[in-house]
């Protein structure tokens, strides 16, 4: 179940056993979403994205559940190890931009998948993890999502052939091609397209002799916040059928999802320790905020599902959070102002229930100040 449908009752039952800010993990929804893009993508491989969530306890379940990792830094590999991973079969390093230290961990353990969009990377990993496979990541539009990733990652098409020689030239195995729309991503025909350019690089590396296997299509797939009209299984049926068009079956799919299969299996309950008037309006200040949970309402203007475990007559709230910095507010509108919100009326010890906060929250939650990120429990 989702676990913003929760009872009340049962939220406030495990807040009074583990305190607050506090995150509500279900494995069931957590299998739930991975079983379905497993389903409805069956010639993908899923690499879970450990950057999106790495808790321990989300890594085993998915482990278990016979997913892969893809890995950005010997930090999260050695997270993906603790989870049960084998480096060789289990991990793909598919960040472009490796410290070289990483890169030299990541081959001496086993992993032999690494991912390039530049001349120099090809150096380092030639350094690094001599003969290892590798695979360029060519730019595709990222129109229409949260993340824009192109803006930093990814060679323009009319390179990709040339750095593929590159690494073949450099000792390097070029087995195939990446590529990722952005993050949160609500249009399928994104795929259509970065299928049909990996298409033509496959066209032209062939003229070269080179022999390509592989495509790995990155993440981006979304998970619904407010509003959002999200159908999984058809942006995932649009995908298998124009990779089947294009490619057949013969070549290897790869996918990267992390947003979809945790975003919305947790929830965060967060409690009032501070509420004030300035200017004439309200102000709830809460024990979780932007330096912790609400990192992306800063990044990315982000809107979380909310409610409370009040009753009472509905008030206009700004939400902030417990540091000392001004810009720790996660109320804010689609431009990133402060705004207020409407909420039922709330004050000391209240709580605050957040949905689909599994993903990007508790990995990009910072220290700031001190204070620790929210504890973790699951239920089901």
């Amino acid at each position: 179940m989702n676990p913003y449908d929760l009872p009340v009752g049962r939220i406030e039952e495990l807040v009074a056993k583990h305190g607050t800010p506090l995150y509500i993990v279900s494995r069931e929804k957590l299998l739930e979403n991975y079983n379905r893009l497993n389903r409805c993508l069956p010639a993908v491989t899923l690499f879970y994205a450990v950057k999106t969530n790495q808790h321990e306890g989300i890594l085993e379940i998915l482990k278990n559940a016979g997913a892969g990792f893809d890995v950005a830094s010997r930090g999260e590999i050695m997270d993906a190890v603790h989870a049960g991973a084998n480096p060789r079969e289990d991990l793909i390093f598919a960040d472009t931009v490796k410290d070289p230290k990483h890169i030299a961990h990541a081959f001496g353990i086993g992993l032999d998948d690494f991912t390039f969009d530049n001349p120099s990377e090809i150096t380092q990993i030639a350094r690094h993890a001599p003969g290892a496979n590798v695979h360029v990541r060519i730019m595709v539009s990222n129109k229409g999502s949260v993340a824009h990733l192109s803006d930093k990652f990814g060679a323009e098409i009319k390179e990709a052939v040339p750095l593929l020689l590159e690494a073949r030239d450099q000792g390097l195995v070029p087995r195939g091609v990446s590529f990722h729309v952005g993050s949160q991503c609500l249009d399928p025909q994104r795929y259509v397209d970065a299928l049909d350019q990996t298409r033509g690089v496959f066209d032209e590396a062939a003229k070269h002799g080179l022999d390509l296997e592989m495509i790995d299509i990155g993440g981006g797939f979304p998970v619904k916040y407010e509003g959002e009209k999200i159908d999984i299984e058809g942006m995932c049926a649009i995908i298998d059928t124009h990779y089947r068009k294009l490619f057949g079956t013969e070549i290897k799919l790869v996918a990267e999802p992390g947003r979809a299969i945790v975003g919305d299996a947790v929830i965060l309950v967060t409690k009032v320790i501070s509420e004030s008037v300035r200017k004439g309006k309200n102000w709830l200040y809460f024990d979780d905020g932007t330096y912790g949970s609400f990192m992306e309402v800063l990044l990315y203007q982000m809107r979380f599902p909310m409610k409370t475990n009040t009753d009472g007559p509905l008030r206009k709230y700004v939400l902030a959070g417990p540091t000392c910095d001004s810009i720790d507010v996660f109320s804010r509108n689609k431009k990133g102002r402060i705004k207020e919100v409407e909420l039922p009326e709330m004050h000391l010890d209240d709580l605050l229930i957040a949905g689909s906060m599994g993903a990007y929250t508790y990995s990009e939650s910072t220290r700031f100040n001190g204070f620790e990120p929210p504890g973790f429990v699951y239920i089901d």
